[in-house]
């Protein structure tokens, strides 16, 4: 779709994070982002932040970052750290200082350039970057699939964790000494734990950071989905003694979300008589459908565009058109996964309970346990369902997909 010629600059329905540029865009939360502020004006700040995906945890960390930095309290990479499944302590340290590094050298001025200390983790940086690219990887890692033994991540050691420490710490007093207060503010994304990171190889991870996140002039926001916080402390005591706060981030109230909704749209507008062709009802009722998951709402709205041509609407996509389309677009997804009937039926069961248990969709379906189990893992695999581990149990959920296929 081509939103030019709807009289919008660039897309009002996309689902990228708040951005430095669009930080007037954020909306809602603000007793806890007050809060959060007040925190992160404190030096060598571990904050944790966790939320179902899809409802603004990056965006809320974005803004966090980006308001402190107008305010010279903190010096932040424009990009946040999206931490992959395997990195090792000496990969994410070196993607950090990378990023840092970038940082200075777009947006620092020509006395922090000159200074030493950058100059020598910029060599550094370009050194690791060099080495990982002979060895046929992309820099730092992005995009690579690593050899595992033993379940183990084989990745190359290139410069000790020590060293790349205190690098770390060099470019902190650097923007410290800059006239950023308390120096450096670094985000860590993707901590979803068990749909992203295996248990075990987080719990390294995080131990293994532990004495990085008390560096001077440093402060960390750690975030992931729910359940993180949860995990640290249950899984990592030395880091969980360390946390200064943490937060959980819920889908925002149906006034903010159409607040949001018209800040986008005039935002992107080119001028003040220019509307979304979408009628408030289709926004409302994907709302509910999504339980308020911004993520999600505004990727569904793109596949509709992309599917229906507006010319041919009247200008307007309103619920009775949007919903049979939708629906449409679901099933076709669902479709292609070739899901039997009987499969379906176990499918449109969780959806019908919304989160359940294997046994329980055995029961309620006469069905085998084993033949329950073995359509479970078809479905994840299609990733038709999400599941969520307590104690010893599983629970299923139902993905945006199924939900719609079967909303009727």
């Amino acid at each position: 779709m081509i939103w030019q010629s709807l009289g919008f600059n660039d897309n009002p329905l996309s689902i990228d994070p708040i951005t430095r540029d669009t930080i007037s865009l954020y909306t809602g939360h603000r007793a806890i982002a007050n809060t959060c502020l007040k925190v992160l004006t404190n030096p060598k700040v571990r904050l944790v932040i966790e939320g179902a995906r899809g409802v603004g945890t990056t965006s809320f960390a974005n803004y966090l970052r980006f308001s402190l930095q107008d305010q010279k309290i903190y010096f932040t990479p424009r990009n946040e750290i999206r931490v992959e499944a395997g990195w090792n302590l000496e990969t994410l340290l070196a993607v950090i200082i990378a990023n840092v590094v970038r940082e200075i050298e777009l947006f620092g001025s020509e006395t922090l350039k000159k200074d030493k200390r950058f100059e020598h983790a910029k060599a550094l940086s370009s050194r690791i970057a060099e080495t990982y690219r002979s060895f046929g990887l992309d820099a730092f890692g992005f995009g690579v699939n690593y050899a595992k033994e033993a379940g183990i991540v084989t990745q190359p050691i290139i410069v000790p964790s020590a060293v790349l420490g205190h690098h770390l710490e060099d470019l902190a007093s650097l923007t410290a000494s800059s006239g950023f207060k308390n120096g450096l503010l670094l985000q860590l994304n993707n901590l979803d734990i068990g749909e992203i990171h295996d248990e075990s190889h987080m719990k390294y991870l995080f131990n293994a950071l532990r004495d990085y996140a008390q560096t001077n002039h440093v402060s960390w926001m750690l975030v992931g989905d729910v359940g993180l916080r949860k995990f640290i402390a249950q899984q990592v005591d030395r880091l969980d003694d360390i946390i200064s706060f943490e937060t959980k981030i819920e889908p925002l109230g149906q006034n903010e979300f159409i607040e949001l909704v018209k800040k986008r749209e005039k935002f992107y507008q080119t001028s003040s008589h220019i509307q979304l062709p979408i009628d408030r009802d289709v926004f409302l009722f994907l709302y509910r459908l999504t339980n308020g998951r911004l993520r999600y709402i505004f990727g569904l709205l793109n596949r509709l565009m992309g599917v229906l041509y507006i010319g041919d609407l009247n200008d307007r996509i309103t619920l009775n058109i949007a919903k049979p389309a939708l629906i449409k677009l679901a099933r076709s997804r669902i479709e292609r996964n070739d899901i039997t009937p009987s499969e379906e039926q176990v499918l449109k069961q969780i959806v019908q309970s919304q989160e359940t248990t294997a046994s329980l969709i055995a029961k309620t379906l006469n069905k085998k346990p084993q033949y329950v189990s073995k359509v479970l893992q078809k479905l994840l695999e299609a990733k038709l369902l999400t599941v969520r581990k307590h104690g010893r149990n599983k629970y299923f959920s139902p993905m945006i997909d199924a939900i719609i296929a079967y909303c009727e």
